[in-house]
């Protein structure tokens, strides 16, 4: 067994353990979206509470000026410069979409992950992509909201994120690619569900990034879940880490939606795909 397998072997029975002796350890890259979840996730938060916590992390204050003054929110009324007036416009769930933006921005970008630091970017391209169709699909379709579709997208591959950040501890390993890649689609599930009940992500967005059923080609989408599987199949950057799964993606497309022709499937995203490219221009800043 050489080096990059004994570090394999080493990061899984870490995994393991740690899914198994309670809440997660979360890594540095993601302290400030977990302390903005829980405090939103609080009945008696206030904006008092929130702005500092926005503060600390001087991107997040900008991308969320920056969002706020959007073509998304072109119709809500003129420019603003004040952190409150951007969260009330933009609403919470949007809030803990660009924490999640910046979090993992910043470890796609970090020298710690050596040789994984293209996937890790690439990962991210393919997370703001889904983000960016998830909300555009959820204002056409109207059977979903909007900003929790856009946190549904960013979220749905957040265990590969943790999973990337705890592998840069492992040199050997993240030079191994395809021992990289087995690991994390291994457990990359298990340990978004960790993430996401750690994060205190609502229950109706967890339970739609976890969702085992296939959509079914109803139209309009039936909600959220729906939503978030035809935004990963109309997303035009590939997950990095699942490139045998995206060769797939045509049949699992004829799959899911029982004979749907490309020509309807194009049809059913055309009608959205002006405002993803404006939500995917606001969510890249």
């Amino acid at each position: 067994m050489d080096k990059a397998q004994q570090q394999r072997e080493a990061l899984a029975a870490e995994i393991e353990k740690e899914l198994a002796g309670g809440p997660l350890a979360f890594p540095t890259f993601l302290e400030v979206s977990v302390k903005i979840n829980r405090l939103l996730e609080r009945d008696d938060f206030s904006l008092d509470d929130l702005i500092p916590l926005i503060q600390l992390e001087p991107v997040l204050a900008a991308r969320l000026l920056g969002l706020a003054n959007s073509a998304l929110y072109a119709n809500v009324g003129g420019p603003i410069q004040d952190l409150k007036q951007a969260v009330l416009r933009v609403g919470a769930a949007a809030v803990r979409s660009l924490a999640l933006i910046v979090s993992t921005s910043q470890l796609a970008h970090s020298e710690r992950l050596g040789a994984a630091r293209g996937y890790a970017a690439r990962l991210w391209d393919h997370s703001i992509d889904v983000a960016s169709w998830a909300y555009a699909l959820a204002r056409q379709q109207g059977q979903a909201k909007p900003d929790e579709a856009m946190l549904a997208g960013m979220l749905h591959d957040i265990g590969q994120f943790y999973l990337l950040d705890k592998a840069s501890d492992y040199p050997a390993l993240l030079d191994r690619e395809q021992d990289l890649s087995d690991l994390i689609l291994s457990w990359h599930k298990a340990v978004s569900r960790a993430v996401l009940e750690a994060l205190g992500v609502p229950e109706q967005i967890r339970d739609a990034i976890d969702d085992p059923e296939i959509y079914g080609g109803a139209i309009p989408l039936g909600g959220l879940a729906d939503v978030l599987f035809v935004a990963n199949l109309a997303a035009e950057t590939p997950n990095p880490l699942s490139l045998q799964l995206e060769r797939q993606r045509g049949e699992l497309l004829e799959a899911a939606t029982f004979g749907m022709t490309p020509e309807q499937f194009a049809e059913l995203t055309s009608a959205a795909a002006e405002e993803r490219r404006k939500a995917l221009v606001a969510l890249r800043g």
